[in-house]
């Protein structure tokens, strides 16, 4: 009896599937609060009667959305600062080709994860490893997965690295830089697009 071939998950799909719920998270984070300023900044303008009461509404309206734009500008600016394959977003994914032998690129990807306080990888097939880092003060964890298969004769290494809670949208370029440290410590990768 044969064992049937393992199809590992396309993690393509998953990234892309993972990067719209974070957009809908987005998406509903900034409505909420600027539907919650809204609604102070009608409060404070009714209590306040008159134009200093708009403008003073007009201001808590401000704050609000000062309240999210103003860490969103510092994760997109902190994320610009990690380049490499991997492309931008909390669900960051990246690939790279490499005529290095298997066991050489799965040492630097083994050490890429350490050095970035990863845990020790396990595999889920052959092919494939996941590493998580815990819980920390500025974040809920990450996990990383990175896939070594063939292809057109040379090694194709995947990575995607993901916030662990999935309502976690505003990274500030950790998963971003998580991804390619593991891209860039592969010997001799080229970028895939």
């Amino acid at each position: 009896m044969t064992t049937p071939p393992l199809n590992p998950p396309d993690l393509r799909h998953a990234h892309e599937s993972q990067t719209r719920q974070f957009r809908i998270g987005r998406i509903a984070a900034v409505a909420v609060l600027a539907g919650a300023g809204l609604l102070t900044a009608l409060v404070v303008w009714a209590g306040g009667g008159g134009v200093s009461g708009l403008v003073t509404g007009f201001l808590v309206l401000l704050g609000f959305l000062l309240l999210l734009g103003v860490p969103m500008a510092i994760s997109s600016a902190k994320e610009g600062k990690y380049e490499g394959p991997a492309g931008r977003g909390p669900s960051a994914f990246g690939q790279v080709a490499t005529t290095a032998p298997p066991a050489q690129v799965w040492e630097a990807v083994y050490a890429a994860l350490v050095a970035e306080g990863f845990g020790p990888p396990r595999p889920t097939d052959p092919q494939t490893v996941v590493s998580t880092r815990s819980l920390s003060m500025a974040s809920w964890g990450e996990s990383i997965t990175v896939r070594l298969q063939a292809h057109d004769g040379r090694g194709l290494v995947t990575a995607w690295s993901r916030p662990a809670y999935p309502l976690q949208w505003l990274d500030y370029g950790r998963n971003r830089r998580y991804a390619n440290a593991v891209l860039n410590a592969v010997p001799g990768a080229t970028p895939v697009r």
